[in-house]
């Protein structure tokens, strides 16, 4: 997939639009690139900013060109890269900063390593500088006009590895919950209850909901609401309204899911044209 890297500039003919204008216009005041995969999301941007949220996954942030800004324990400071756990309230600002920004799940094995090996019982970290230039490194190739969805998980693989990760496959879960992990990245669109997805299993809600958190670490209802947010994300990326994106995710209605995203991305989902910006490599 080819995709052109938005700037202030616009793409081709396009020409700077004062920042207040982006939003009626569909265009936006700086760079912005993004890449969706099943259960992680990774970002570049120089003018980003998220109000204080907390998501169901690790955020890794480090600056490509500069120190960007994350509010952490309700202070605002600079640093080149920050890692943040889930579930810990947080806000950044990219300033005009090129900074690079992904999520990694949280129930994973990546993201148990992380945790242990770089946040060692603490709710977030600031990096060094020289670890900082390292991940940079690693990411800074995808924002090439030709870099598709396949070489930005290598790319972002190879960057978690500097945090001293272990970039190998995932080791084997019960039968069970995996046809239940494939049966959501397969179908994710209508969302599967907890009762749907325990007949996949072939086990009771009770005995899924406890296997479940047994292997992966989470209970399968918050699971599901990361997993539908992800959708929405996916569709959106298809171009998709908010409205529609929110009813096939499983939302109430486009408010519901307005609110979800301000609350675990730290901005609403009508403020970003996803499409013309995050393919989706789901």
């Amino acid at each position: 997939m080819r995709l052109a890297v938005i700037t202030a500039h616009g793409t081709d003919d396009e020409r700077a639009v004062p920042a207040q204008r982006w939003r009626a216009r569909g265009r936006l005041p700086g760079v912005i690139r993004g890449f969706l995969w099943p259960t992680e999301f990774l970002v570049f941007s120089d003018f980003l900013v998220a109000t204080p949220h907390a998501h169901s996954a690790l955020q890794l942030s480090v600056g490509l060109d500069g120190m960007p800004r994350v509010q952490l324990d309700g202070v605002w400071q600079q640093a080149c890269g920050a890692l943040v756990d889930t579930d810990v309230r947080h806000a950044f600002a990219c300033d005009g900063c090129l900074t690079a920004i992904g999520w990694i799940e949280g129930e994973s094995r990546t993201g148990q390593q992380l945790r242990e090996r770089v946040l060692d019982g603490r709710p977030y970290a600031v990096l060094d500088q020289a670890l900082c230039a390292r991940i940079a490194d690693a990411v800074r190739p995808v924002l090439g006009a030709n870099a598709g969805c396949a070489e930005a998980y290598a790319r972002w693989r190879q960057a978690l590895g500097e945090l001293a990760v272990d970039i190998i496959p995932e080791p084997k879960l019960d039968r069970r919950i995996a046809a239940v992990l494939e049966h959501l990245r397969k179908i994710p669109s209508p969302p599967p209850s907890v009762g749907d997805l325990a007949r996949i299993a072939f086990l009771s809600e009770s005995r899924l909901q406890h296997v479940f958190r047994e292997q992966v670490g989470v209970p399968i209802r918050r699971y599901l609401l990361w997993h539908r947010y992800l959708t929405a994300l996916g569709l959106l990326a298809d171009g998709a309204s908010v409205t529609e994106a929110a009813h096939a995710a499983g939302f109430a209605d486009g408010a519901h899911l307005t609110r979800t995203a301000v609350r675990m991305n730290g901005y609403p989902p009508t403020e970003m044209p996803y499409s013309r910006w995050l393919p989706n490599c789901r």
